[in-house]
């Protein structure tokens, strides 16, 4: 049996050619980003109604409670506001999965790897099965960079889908319905830094929320169900891995998002600072507050998380990509 020159074919003496099939998987992290942030766009899309729902629970004080529950507050929205009310907010929110998720899933992977070759004695250059803690920081690291370079996006998606109606079905106090008409009323209000109002707890919401999807997806995935359950690679295991960490990312983010929720959507001044809005929000409602909005929340990080993980992950594998 002779090797040919030509890769993957062996040249059997006197018989025919056997070809061994080779598999050449694309690790660009280019690639990478852009199918993690196309993915989390159009997910976004169509989980929109629920992201209203939980800014409008979220952002209602206690005294004066509007919206009820996820069906009843889903259903008063359209009631009240039609289509135009559920879907509030979706384009800056896929302009902020285009950019935000593009940059921390993408380069999670890359931090990971750095982090593995630099704290660990792995050098053989695969990185899936690192110890969990570098996974975890790893994404805490992407999560709240990516967070910080896009959160004017975020901003406006939040501000816009917070702007209530009117007794009459009209859209009270309407400063902005697009994007950009945000973007000009902030930067003449507040100049360019408005636009970066409330990064910090942005950053820190959108860090522990990538540690608790990301770090907890690959951690589950390759440090339990592969390694020691011996699981393969497909939508069986890639399914009931992301729907425990829909749980988990929901939970752990929950009190972040009423807190960023809050100070974002302040248009009169109540909190001074974010440490001034936990301690009102801790005074006036103890720690069921920071929960509030549980369900809606779990109901559109649950199906995000699924939705994104499952369509990435395809993805990947139908464009030669490897896995998470």
């Amino acid at each position: 049996m002779q090797s040919s020159s030509v890769p993957g074919v062996v040249v059997g003496a006197g018989g025919p050619l056997v070809i061994k099939k080779e598999v050449v998987q694309n690790d660009s992290f280019l690639l990478k980003a852009a199918i993690a942030g196309c993915s989390s766009a159009v997910v976004s899309a169509y989980l929109n109604p629920f992201d209203v729902t939980k800014i409008r629970m979220q952002n209602q004080n206690a005294s004066d409670i509007k919206y009820t529950g996820l069906i009843p507050g889903l259903k008063r929205i359209f009631k009240e506001e039609g289509f135009e009310g559920i879907s509030k907010g979706m384009r800056p929110s896929m302009y902020r999965e285009l950019s935000y998720s593009s940059i921390r899933i993408g380069a999670y992977e890359p931090l990971r790897k750095f982090l593995s070759s630099t704290f660990t004695d792995n050098r053989d250059g695969n990185h899936t099965d690192t110890h969990p803690l570098i996974k975890y920081f790893s994404a805490l690291i992407a999560g709240g960079g990516g967070s910080a370079l896009c959160n004017p996006f975020d901003l406006a998606k939040t501000a816009i889908q917070a702007q209530l109606p009117s007794a009459s079905g009209a859209p009270a106090n309407l400063k902005y319905e697009t994007p950009l008409a945000f973007f000009r009323y902030t930067i003449q209000e507040h100049g360019f830094a408005g636009l970066y109002k409330g990064w910090f707890v942005t950053s820190c919401r959108a860090g522990v929320l990538t540690s608790a999807q990301i770090g907890s997806y690959d951690t589950i995935k390759n440090n339990i169900c592969k390694k020691y359950l011996g699981l393969e690679e497909g939508f069986a295991m890639h399914f009931s891995v992301s729907m425990l960490v829909g749980v988990i990312t929901a939970t752990a983010t929950n009190p972040f998002d009423v807190i960023k929720t809050r100070y974002m959507a302040d248009a009169t001044g109540q909190y001074k600072s974010v440490p001034d809005c936990v301690i009102q929000l801790f005074k006036n409602e103890g720690v069921k507050g920071f929960f509030k909005g549980w369900t809606p929340a779990y109901w559109r990080i649950g199906p995000h998380t699924v939705s994104v993980l499952l369509l990435m992950e395809k993805v990947r594998m139908l464009m030669g990509v490897s896995t998470l």
